[in-house]
């Protein structure tokens, strides 16, 4: 079934040419990597005791999707998903197997890559679309026989979902980051259009975070309740710190967006404070230029009986006048800080 929401519209990465790796942990531990034309063996060695396969697909072509199928034995809705992608984080739950969908935030402007994780008795299957460093890590990990290597599926999954999730702290310091600068430059008294659309571009980047990473706290959830075969008594503890993590990435999140809705106010306010001293300044103006053009107006009447229009210091007088008034009207603003 197709999203109701494209959860990578924003800034999605661009599609990276087919990699598909195949790697195999025997009962002893040694990994090895299986070559492309040895991928009509991988239902025979996850039918083998003892063995882990692992399968790591990066933009899968349709022939590759169709090899996959046919050896993992895949669910029809989550060969759909495939194909379609850009699905909500989830879990499903099929017969023998199980599909997760995560994302991994990535460098770049709002970079978020999609990863399905296909788990079976003894295989696990990854699918990618885009660059997704943390995975790779694990794979790397994995394939040189440290840390998870010598685990069984329950701990590898927790690697994968562990590095996704870890994925979004240097994103959560950027984002604190560019919060802390706007937060400055708003304080300074920068309140133009780059600092409101820095603000929409930051509260539309934690949303997009948030929309991803609110899922992915339910299927870390589902995990807990053990109602899946894949965690046990001895991973249960592995699952509820990535569930404290999910919670603890949500936690800041809301914490930014507290921050930035208080920058916005912040920002509107230096705005209204801006305008508040122009419209004082104009006032001023208006005062000071209406006393003289006052006293213009009075002896620009024509009247007779003007005595000062038949004086020989009228002129000088009036012209006095009007300087007194405009210096008397300019120190009375500047006592009251309107200057």
């Amino acid at each position: 079934m197709a999203p109701d929401r494209d959860y990578t519209a924003h800034a999605m990465p661009e599609q990276v040419p087919p990699v598909l790796i195949c790697l195999v942990r025997r009962s002893g531990g040694a990994v090895e990597e299986l070559g492309v034309e040895q991928l009509d063996e991988i239902d025979a060695l996850t039918a083998t005791d003892g063995t882990l396969v692992w399968v790591d697909a990066l933009s899968p072509r349709e022939d590759e999707i169709e090899i996959l199928r046919r050896e993992f034995d895949l669910h029809p809705l989550a060969v759909e998903d495939i194909r379609k992608r850009r699905q909500r984080p989830k879990l499903d739950a099929y017969a023998e197997q199980h599909m997760i969908v995560v994302y991994e935030a990535t460098d770049g402007e709002g970079g978020l890559s999609e990863i399905h994780l296909f788990v079976g008795a003894g295989w696990l299957l990854t699918v990618s679309w885009a660059p997704t460093p943390m995975l790779d890590a694990v794979r790397r990990t994995f394939a040189q026989g440290k840390d998870h290597a010598g685990t069984g599926m329950g701990e590898l999954l927790y690697a994968l979902l562990d590095a996704a999730v870890d994925s979004y702290f240097p994103e959560l310091d950027r984002l604190s980051d560019r919060i802390d600068s706007l937060e400055d430059r708003v304080l300074e008294g920068d309140a133009d259009r780059e600092s409101l659309r820095e603000v929409l571009a930051i509260k539309r980047r934690l949303l997009d975070l948030r929309r991803v990473l609110a899922p992915m706290r339910d299927v870390a959830n589902q995990l807990l309740r053990r109602d899946l075969d894949i965690v046990d008594s001895a991973t249960l503890p592995y699952y509820q710190d990535l569930y404290d993590h999910l919670v603890r990435v949500l936690d800041q999140l809301d914490v930014y967006r507290d921050l930035l809705a208080t920058v916005l106010d912040a920002r509107l306010t230096v705005a209204s404070n801006s305008l508040n001293a122009i419209m004082k300044r104009l006032t001023a103006f208006t005062v000071i230029l209406m006393v003289p053009t006052l006293i213009a107006g009075i002896y620009g009447m024509n009247f007779d009986l003007m005595p000062e229009l038949r004086w020989p210091l009228g002129y000088p007088f009036a012209l006095g006048l009007m300087a007194v008034a405009v210096v008397v009207a300019v120190s009375f603003f500047r006592r009251r800080g309107w200057f």
